[in-house]
């Protein structure tokens, strides 16, 4: 499975190849890689170099190494929360504005809400329909940080419906991003309110499987928050100059 290697740079050719066969499906999660003398062998390292190789591995999320008995190098599956983290660190220090934003959230969500109507399960729009509920509670006793919680996952649900891990990924970035956004500019209850009611809006659209509606509905929704985010900085802009 695995070479010898030459090079200044061995550690990332070590690496390189592990990640490899678990891409290729030749290593799985739960599967221990072989002692570390035979690893030395194989690759023809020393032990340094072997151990500055599994540790980047493990700084990578490809695998744990335990110590015991029981211990070794396992292969583990990749978390996606550390890589969506710094993703959207990232993306913070670019400092996108709200029409970027608006603009990203157009192209995968309306595409995405459109394939749903088609996919999506009683059980999916049941969800939907109590984090709306949730929604509507939060809203009421003035808790924030569910309500945005919530806000943020029917839109991952929506995304989940397609089964395409890599627009479900995109939309959570860019949702997260957007909660940023709201957090520094502190909408207020009219705003959330607004936000609830296009969401029972795409519910419904979903209900009835249709596609069309549904895409309108969201292109309208994502509009719509677009527009009060702009004011809102507008007017958080104007304070500051005052002062």
């Amino acid at each position: 499975m695995f070479e010898s290697v030459k090079s200044n740079r061995i550690s990332e050719y070590i690496i390189s190849q592990i990640r490899n066969a678990v891409f290729e499906g030749k290593l799985k999660p739960g599967d221990r890689l072989p002692p570390e003398h035979q690893l030395m062998e194989t690759f023809g390292v020393s032990k340094a170099t072997l151990r500055e190789a599994l540790r980047g591995l493990e700084l990578l999320g490809f695998l744990q190494v335990r110590k015991g008995v029981e211990g070794g190098a396992i292969i583990t599956e990749v978390d996606i929360k550390p890589a969506l983290g710094c993703l959207t660190n990232y993306l913070h220090f670019k400092n996108p504005s709200i029409g970027d934003l608006t603009q990203v959230r157009i192209l995968l969500e309306s595409y995405g809400v459109e394939k749903a109507a088609a996919a999506i399960s009683p059980e999916e729009i049941g969800r939907l329909e109590e984090l709306n509920e949730a929604c509507a509670q939060a809203l009421e006793s003035g808790n924030q940080d569910e309500l945005r919680k919530n806000e943020i996952e029917f839109h991952r649900i929506i995304a989940g419906v397609t089964a395409n891990p890599i627009l479900a990924v995109l939309v959570d970035i860019v949702e997260n991003l957007l909660d940023g956004t709201k957090e520094i500019l502190q909408p207020d209850k009219t705003f959330s309110e607004k936000v609830l009611a296009a969401h029972k809006r795409i519910a419904a659209a979903l209900l009835q499987k249709n596609p069309d509606q549904t895409r309108d509905e969201m292109i309208k929704h994502i509009r719509e928050v677009e527009r009060d985010l702009i004011r809102l900085q507008e007017e958080r802009r104007k304070s500051s100059d005052s002062l």
